[in-house]
C-alpha cells in the first residue's frame, strides 16, 4: 500500500502528488478488501480494473434512498458519467443504473418525494444546485423521473441559483467560515462545475472561487494543518491534522499534509480534474514560511444585510443563502417557519422544526417574564466573523475575535494553537456530559481575543438554563437526524476544558500554574485562572485539562527558539511573569509582548493600545488586501501574480511556470 506520510515541508510537484493520491486510494481499497466509490473512480482514472461493481451499486442504493449527504455521492456519480462514460471498465448495465439514479434524484427542497436530506446549509445548497445543473446539461431532453420535467428545465432552474451562490461567496466569504469539514464539499462541487459546465461564466467563476478557498486555506494553515478557527468543525478533525478534511487537499495543492481518508471525494476531484489546477501563485505562497505572517479577514453576511446585497428574504432560494446566519433569530424565526411551509422536506420537519419551535418558545417565555430578547439564541447560527491568524515557521495561533460571547454554540471552533499535526491546543466549554458527538461539542462561547502570539479566552457559564419548552423529539428522529435540545434543556456544565495531548510534544513543563510545552523549535504556554487537573479521556475521549468553575480565564502564549531563545529560558520568563486575575478579567505582563488587558467588557489592550477586534477587511495579509464586499482580488507573492475579478469575470495569472 502507498504509505500516507504527513509532509510538514513541501514535496513533489503538482502532477506527481495527484498521481500519488490516486495510487493511495486504489491501494487502500485493495488492502482493506472493502469497496468504496472514490476508490473505483480512481481505478477508472488509472485504467486499472477490475472495478468493484458492488461498491458503486451500494452508492446508488444510498442515493436512491435519499439519505443525508446523498448529494455528495451524486457529485461523484456525475464525475463518472462525464469523464469515464466510455471506459471499458464500466459494464453497460451498471452505466444504465448510474444514469437512472442521477435522473431520478430529488434535486431541490420543493420537489416531491420523501427524503432525509439536508438542503439548507451552505455547502448542501451548492451541492444540490451544481448537481442539478450538471445533470440537466448532460441529459437535456430526458425526463427526470422525480419531477417529470426535462433535463433542460432542471438546468435552467439551477443556473441562476449556482451563479448567485458563486457571486455572493466571492464577495462575502462563507457562513461556514474556513470549515475543515465543509470546504471539502465545496471543493468537490466547484471542481465539477469547472470541469463540466459548458457555460463559461459558471466554469470560470467556480475556478476563481476555488482559488479563493485555497488562498484562504494557505494563509490560515501551518505546514499542512488547517489550524484556523472554523465555522463548522467535527472531532476528530479538530484534534489532529491527520484526520481533518482539508489535509488531503493541501497535500495535493502544495505538498504539505496527509491524504487520510482514501475515499476523499474532493481530493479525487482535484486529482482527476482536466480543467482546474490550484494556481501556481497560491501554491508558491502556501510554501512560503516567513518569520511572521499576520492575516486578518472578515467572512459571512448577517441576515439583516440581505437587502444591501440585493437578496429578497421572501424568496425561498434567496432567503436560503442567509439562513445559516440568522434564520432563528428573534426577529426572523416566525418568518422562517412560515417560509418553511413551502418546503417538501421530511428531514426539516424531523430535525429543524422541533428545535425551532423550542427556540421560539424561549423567546415567548422571556417576553412573558418582561425580559424580551431581540438577539439570536440559535446555537447553530453562523453570524459574520472577524478572524485573526498569526503564524511563524514554528507555530500558528488563530482566533475568531470576540465572537458571540456567552451564547450557545454548536460546531464552531473558536481558537486553536498549532505546532504540528498532533500538537494542537485549544479550550472550550463542553456541551453534554454524556455526548461527545459533533452536535454538542461546544457549550457556551467564550469571549476570546488575540494579539500576535498571545490569546485570552474568558468564560461565563450561567447557572440556570433559559425558560421555555423542551424540544419535542419526533418518533422518526435518530442517528444524525436528531433535533438539538432547546435552550431550556442546556446542561450548562460548571467547567471548562482544554485539549492538550502531552504525548504530541517533545517536552512538557508545569510551573506557577502554567503548562508549557515544546514541539521542535516551537513553544506553547497555557494557564487557567481556575485550578486544573489532567484527564486522560475527558476531552473528546482524549487527554486534556479540566478546570472546575463557571467563570474562568484561559491564557495562551506562543514562542519559538529563533525569537525567544532556549526553551528552558523561555519557561523561566513565562513562569515569572505577573498575572492578575479579576472577575472575568485579566492583566498579563506577557514576556516579549507587553501588558495585555482583557475583560468581559471593553477592548483588548496591549501596553494600553487598543487592538481592533472587529471591522476587518475581507483579507488583510502580505499577499492580498481586499475590502469586504469586493469582487476583485489581486494576490501576489514575489514574481507571482493572480488577479480574480468576478465582475467581468476574469482569472489572470502571471509569473514563473
Amino acid at each position: 500500500m502507498t504509505r500516507d506520510e504527513f509532509w510538514t515541508a513541501p514535496r513533489g510537484d503538482y502532477a506527481s502528488r495527484c498521481r500519488t493520491f490516486l495510487e493511495y486510494a486504489v491501494a487502500a481499497n485493495e488492502e482493506t478488501g472493502k469497496g468504496a466509490l472514490v476508490s473505483q473512480i480512481a481505478r477508472l482514472e488509472l485504467g486499472r480494473g477490475p472495478i468493484d461493481e458492488d461498491a458503486i451499486r451500494a452508492a446508488l442504493a444510498f442515493v436512491d434512498a435519499r439519505h443525508d449527504c446523498a448529494d455528495f455521492v451524486v457529485a461523484c456519480l456525475l464525475r463518472i458519467l462525464y469523464q469515464y462514460v466510455n471506459s471499458p471498465l464500466l459494464a453497460p448495465d451498471l452505466l444504465d443504473a448510474i444514469q437512472r439514479t442521477v435522473r431520478g434524484f430529488k434535486y431541490w427542497i420543493v420537489d416531491p418525494g420523501d427524503e432525509m436530506m439536508c438542503f439548507w446549509s451552505e455547502n448542501h445548497q451548492l451541492g444540490f444546485w451544481a448537481n442539478e445543473y450538471l445533470a440537466g446539461q448532460l441529459y437535456p431532453d430526458a425526463i427526470f423521473a422525480n419531477t417529470g420535467e426535462t433535463g433542460r428545465w432542471h438546468m435552467a432552474r439551477a443556473r441562476p441559483k449556482v451563479l448567485r451562490w458563486l457571486d455572493l461567496k466571492a464577495r462575502v466569504g462563507f457562513a461556514e467560515w474556513d470549515s475543515n469539514t465543509y470546504h471539502r464539499v465545496n471543493v468537490q462541487n466547484l471542481t465539477n462545475l469547472v470541469d463540466y459546465a459548458a457555460d463559461e461564466d459558471v466554469a470560470l467563476k467556480a475556478a476563481m472561487l476555488l482559488d479563493l478557498i485555497f488562498f484562504d486555506m494557505a494563509v490560515d494553515s501551518f505546514r499542512g494543518v488547517f489550524g484556523s478557527s472554523h465555522g463548522r468543525s467535527y472531532p476528530p478533525g479538530n484534534t489532529s491534522g491527520r484526520r481533518e478534511g482539508t489535509s488531503a487537499l493541501q497535500k495535493i495543492a502544495w505538498g504539505m499534509g496527509s491524504f487520510g481518508d482514501p475515499n476523499h471525494d474532493a481530493a479525487l476531484g482535484l486529482a482527476t480534474s482536466r480543467r482546474y489546477r490550484v494556481a501556481r501563485t497560491i501554491e508558491a505562497l502556501a510554501q512560503h514560511l516567513p518569520e511572521e505572517l499576520e492575516n486578518r479577514e472578515h467572512q459571512g453576511l448577517a441576515i439583516e444585510e440581505a437587502a444591501a446585497y440585493g437578496l429578497n428574504l421572501s424568496d425561498l432560494d434567496q432567503a436560503m443563502l442567509l439562513w445559516e446566519s440568522g434564520k432563528l433569530a428573534a426577529h426572523r424565526i416566525e418568518a422562517s417557519l412560515a417560509l418553511a411551509e413551502r418546503f417538501c422536506s421530511h428531514r426539516f420537519n424531523v430535525v429543524i422544526r422541533p428545535y425551532a419551535e423550542a427556540v421560539l418558545g424561549t423567546y415567548r417565555a422571556l417576553a412573558a417574564r418582561g425580559t424580551p430578547y431581540d438577539g439570536d439564541l440559535d446555537r447553530t447560527a453562523l453570524r459574520p466573523v472577524d478572524k485573526y491568524t498569526y503564524r511563524t515557521p514554528d507555530y500558528q495561533l488563530s482566533c475568531a475575535q470576540d465572537y458571540r460571547k456567552g451564547l450557545p454554540g454548536y460546531q464552531q471552533h473558536i481558537w486553536q494553537a498549532t505546532l504540528g499535526p498532533d500538537a494542537i491546543v485549544f479550550s472550550l466549554h463542553r456541551g453534554s456530559a454524556s455526548d461527545e458527538s459533533y452536535k454538542y461539542w461546544v457549550g457556551r462561547f467564550p469571549r476570546a481575543a488575540q494579539y500576535k502570539n498571545v490569546l485570552v479566552a474568558l468564560y461565563d457559564i450561567p447557572a440556570q438554563p433559559l425558560p421555555g419548552p423542551k424540544t419535542v423529539i419526533p418518533p422518526e428522529a435518530g442517528g444524525n437526524a436528531m433535533p438539538s435540545v432547546g435552550p431550556a434543556e442546556e446542561e450548562l456544565l460548571p467547567r471548562t476544558v482544554a485539549w492538550f495531548p502531552r504525548d504530541a510534544f517533545d517536552e512538557v513543563v508545569e510551573r506557577s500554574g502554567w503548562v508549557m510545552a515544546r514541539k521542535g523549535q516551537g513553544y506553547i504556554a497555557l494557564r487557567s485562572q481556575q485550578p486544573t487537573q489532567w484527564s486522560a479521556h475527558g476531552v473528546f475521549k482524549g487527554e486534556g485539562l479540566v478546570a472546575e468553575g463557571r467563570r474562568n480565564v484561559w491564557i495562551c502564549q506562543m514562542g519559538r527558539e529563533a525569537a525567544d531563545g532556549p526553551f528552558a529560558d523561555w519557561v523561566d520568563r513565562i513562569a515569572a511573569a505577573k498575572v492578575s486575575f479579576g472577575d472575568l478579567a485579566v492583566v498579563y505582563e506577557a514576556p516579549g509582548v507587553g501588558q495585555v488587558r482583557f475583560a468581559w467588557e471593553g477592548p483588548l489592550t496591549v501596553d494600553r493600545r487598543n487592538v481592533p477586534l472587529h471591522g476587518y477587511p475581507r483579507f488583510d495579509n502580505p499577499y492580498c488586501c481586499a475590502p469586504f464586499g469586493s469582487a476583485r482580488y489581486e494576490i501576489t507573492h514575489g514574481s507571482h501574480r493572480l488577479v480574480l475579478d468576478f465582475a467581468i469575470p476574469r482569472r489572470e495569472e502571471s509569473g514563473p511556470a
